[in-house]
């Protein structure tokens, strides 16, 4: 009887487990979005507010005027003064210690995903770990010293960015060409198995069995 009690218990318990790792994903990014949509409400609609009358303003008015705004900003960065401007706003922010840090920080992790980003990711490769221990995906940055005049590369080296699992940031590591091997897996493919360490979906982009 006991036995067959704690048979069920484990089955209420993995079905539990299953239906919380499927809803927290889910509860995670509505909270996400609520937040931002909430935050966009609250700056844009009280700077609305301020100049303009308050019956103007209707509830969620600053959100609808987040979304061009952002697109709008997107159009100014391809302009070259705009873009100038910006990047002297960039400059300025560098100078200050905490700053610096939080904003280097969230830039450089939104950008890695970034299409524009993954464009600079030539090949997605296979690195031998030193002593022979195992293998470590990997993204070529520069493979050719013509892209990069400036650089210390040899002609048989490469560049090649090694990101952490779980966390932002990884190594860029110099090597020789013989000590890589390129794999057929696109840059996306390969970014979101390493951010989740091979847990959360896979190289296919299929969806995990629960």
């Amino acid at each position: 009887m006991n036995q067959l009690s704690g048979l069920k218990m484990k089955r209420v318990s993995r079905t539990f487990f299953k239906g919380l790792i499927a809803i927290v994903p889910l509860v995670l990014t509505l909270y996400l979005l609520i937040w931002l949509a909430a935050t966009a409400e609250f700056a844009l609609g009280n700077i609305f507010k301020f100049f303009f009358p308050h019956s103007w303003y209707i509830k969620g008015f600053g959100f609808v005027l987040c979304l061009p705004l952002v697109y709008f900003f997107g159009r100014f960065l391809d302009s070259r003064t705009f873009r100038g401007l910006f990047n002297m706003l960039e400059e300025l922010l560098f100078q200050i210690p905490v700053v610096k840090s939080i904003y280097s920080a969230i830039r450089d992790f939104t950008s890695l995903f970034s299409g524009k980003q993954t464009g600079k990711f030539k090949q997605v490769v296979l690195v031998n770990v030193p002593q022979g221990k195992g293998q470590q995906i990997g993204f070529i940055t520069v493979s050719d010293i013509e892209e990069n005049p400036n650089s210390f590369l040899t002609n048989d080296q490469i560049a090649v960015f090694l990101p952490f699992s779980y966390q932002m940031g990884g190594n860029t590591v110099i090597m020789s060409r013989k000590n890589v091997l390129e794999i057929d897996l696109s840059v996306e493919d390969a970014l979101r198995f390493i951010a989740t360490a091979g847990v959360v979906g896979n190289v296919n982009g299929e969806k995990d069995k629960i």
